[in-house]
């Protein structure tokens, strides 16, 4: 995409389902469940019944194994929607509206359901899974009207619990900047047996200054923190300090994350962000 479409376009494009899903193909069940399609072989736990091992992968490797197959089930797509203050930075949030109302877009295209689950501090709106174009213009026309909302701290635990508790199995895209300290409550590791799955990808948003400052940058400048409303001034001179910072914080995301189980992508308003979820989302495994 050479740009990103404003928020009116957005509701006028979709809405009148003028043009294809920005995301073609249809859903795939990405869910390991008890269905008859082979997924993929990984290695024994405590907690799986003996039944689901692979004795013969046991003969050849000497290492316990289990085999994994694709559920049958439709798929539920959930979209975990930050609307905290600091979202509002430059072109986060209408890169995030971008996003989340293609991937709704593609899920009802393919009649599978789709949800939405908009947090700050605590859940602010919660749109539960359903599918057909009557649902997905609600979840558009919610995306489209949503207002940044402040707070002292973004809560991530709260919409990973209210989508835990109240969906069965999904596939997850949690929507945000991460500018914010987090300890996930929750672990979210697929396994054949369990009864609850889902699968969770994180898109973070970020404009390019939050990430790196050009090489050779020079002057003075305030920053101003959206949630905290306090400002510092940042010599701009001190770019590769800086620079370190942003990515030790980067890194720090993505540990956290990855650690729960989660996937990350990092776009920015500048990035084709069709192709990179697209083949963000080939490398882990899941089908658009």
């Amino acid at each position: 995409m050479k740009r990103l479409l404003s928020k009116g376009e957005l509701l006028d494009i979709f809405a009148s389902h003028r043009v294809s899903a920005v995301f073609p193909g249809d859903w795939e069940s990405v869910f390991k469940g008890s269905g008859y399609e082979f997924w993929a072989l990984r290695e024994f736990v405590a907690s799986d019944p003996f039944k689901a091992i692979d004795w013969k992968a046991v003969a050849r490797t000497g290492k316990y194994y289990v085999r994994e197959y694709l559920a049958d089930s439709c798929l539920n797509l959930m979209i975990l929607y930050d609307i905290s203050n600091s979202v509002s930075f430059g072109r986060k949030e209408l890169l995030q509206a971008n996003i989340a109302v293609s991937l709704a877009y593609t899920a009802a295209a393919g009649n599978n359901a789709s949800g939405l689950i908009m947090f700050a501090d605590k859940v602010t709106r919660y749109m539960p899974p359903q599918t057909g174009w009557p649902h997905f213009r609600k979840i558009l026309r919610a995306i489209v009207q949503a207002e940044p909302t402040s707070c002292n701290k973004t809560e991530l635990n709260s919409p990973l619990a209210r989508l835990v508790h109240d969906v069965p199995e999904s596939l997850t895209f949690i929507l945000s900047d991460f500018m914010y300290d987090f300890e996930l409550d929750y672990h979210f590791r697929q396994a054949s047996h369990e009864q609850e799955r889902h699968k969770i990808i994180a898109f973070r948003v970020a404009e390019a200054s939050e990430m790196a400052l050009p090489e050779g940058s020079n002057g003075l400048i305030w920053l101003y923190d959206y949630e905290s409303g306090q400002q510092v001034l940042l010599d701009l001179s001190r770019w590769q300090t800086y620079n370190q910072k942003m990515k030790a914080h980067a890194e720090h995301i993505r540990n956290q994350l990855n650690r729960a189980g989660i996937e990350l992508l990092t776009l920015t308003p500048e990035d084709d962000f069709p192709s990179k979820i697209n083949a963000f989302l080939r490398s882990v495994k899941v089908a658009l």
